[in-house]
């Protein structure tokens, strides 16, 4: 009898590893086949069992733990997610499941998600696997220069210190400052009370300050909030601004959608925006996505749309590129969050770029971005082409 046990085993595993198909007519039938599939790294066959198993009605916990590995170990963390949401319903606490489903959210980059799933680990694994509910998820710095064809503006800079923090289970803090100038040449100005215009030439000089906050209501559904200070120098006066940010985002299957609204004070203009975006993600990775968001800028009475579409992809083995595009008259258009503010003294009216992401080593990550803007300046009745190059580098802890 036992010998026969270990002739049915490898003949499950002989055939797992041929990858012939077969249909699976009972549950222990799936079960079986699907276990020497497991075992024998043949995973784009367990794939398949698992579908027709599924759809005969056979699922099991199980099965869903062996899906989940094999769509993980084949790159679609969005597919086993969702086999480990499965076993979720039925015992929440599965410490296999909730460690992989936090592996594949950070594979995402969906760090709320793998943070909420590290909360149902045990203290053994969670100091094994080195994760705190508390501490430094990130640091970063990016810089650039902003070169354009206008005789009237001289290269702007603009530098950006930034860091990530996870202050429990379900809650995040980003934070960062930031500094822009510019030298502005030949603005023309009245001078109060006498009949006289005078050239003034200035620096713009601005100094920021970005604080985002984010809950995990559910592993798929988080909400956020955040505020930007700016204090902005140009000729002899100083303007202060403030922006508030609050969205709700839902991570779905090989989707993200988000909606959000900033309110802002700027130069004295009051500012309200609504956004709308949508991420997909259809191979369940980043090798491939896009982003598309909508925006309604509404700005003392006057309203106009912006438009901007990105798309993912992965170009060598380890480095990803980004291509994106926006459309619109960006004048005051707030970016990314409530993060990049397009208040200028020259509004943006297209703006499309490349970024290139390349890990380096196990933490570290370099980001180059090249970006072409085409820009308005309504002082000289004028139209420019400004040409910015940034680079950054990422630590993740």
């Amino acid at each position: 009898m036992d010998n026969r046990k270990y002739l049915l085993v490898f003949l499950f595993v002989s055939a797992a590893y041929c990858g012939k198909a077969q249909s699976v007519k009972t549950f222990d039938q799936a079960d079986s086949v699907s276990n020497a599939q497991y075992l024998a790294g043949n995973w784009q066959q367990l794939l398949i069992t698992g579908k027709q198993a599924i759809g005969a009605g056979f699922d099991s916990p199980a099965l869903r733990q062996r899906l989940g590995y094999a769509r993980l170990i084949t790159g679609d963390y969005s597919g086993a997610l969702k086999d480990y949401d499965v076993i979720f319903k039925n015992d929440s606490f599965n410490p296999t499941a909730r460690y992989y489903a936090y592996l594949c959210h950070k594979y995402l980059n969906q760090e709320l998600g793998a943070s909420y799933n590290a909360a149902y680990l045990d203290t053994n694994q969670l100091k094994t696997e080195k994760i705190a509910a508390y501490g430094l998820i990130n640091a970063g710095i990016e810089s650039g220069l902003k070169y354009n064809d206008n005789t009237y503006r001289g290269t702007a800079s603009y530098t950006r210190v930034y860091l990530t923090n996870r202050l429990s289970w379900r809650w995040q803090l980003e934070q960062s400052v930031a500094y822009f100038n510019q030298y502005i040449s030949g603005s023309t100005v009245h001078i109060p009370g006498a009949p006289l215009v005078a050239t003034i030439s200035s620096n713009d000089q601005q100094l920021e300050y970005y604080g985002k906050i984010s809950y995990s209501l559910t592993e798929n559904v988080q909400l956020m909030a955040s505020y930007h200070y700016l204090n902005t120098s140009y000729q002899t006066v100083t303007y202060t601004g403030n922006i508030g940010f609050a969205g709700i985002r839902y991570s779905g299957a090989r989707f993200a959608l988000q909606g959000d609204v900033n309110m802002s004070s700027l130069i004295g203009r009051h500012i309200n925006q609504y956004n709308a975006s949508l991420m997909l993600y259809p191979m369940g990775n980043l090798n491939f996505y896009t982003i598309s968001r909508g925006s309604y800028v509404d700005q003392n009475s006057t309203g106009t749309g912006v438009f901007s579409q990105s798309i993912g992809y992965k170009i060598l083995k380890n480095t990803w590129a980004e291509t994106s595009g926006t459309f619109g008259d960006m004048n005051n258009y707030i970016d990314a969050d409530g993060l990049y503010i397009y208040n200028a003294i020259d509004p943006t009216k297209l703006k499309v770029g490349e970024t290139v992401f390349q890990p380096i080593g196990k933490h570290l990550q370099l980001q180059l971005n090249y970006t072409y803007e085409q820009k308005q300046d309504d002082a000289h009745n004028l139209k420019y082409n400004q040409h910015s190059i940034t680079a950054g580098l990422l630590w993740k802890f």
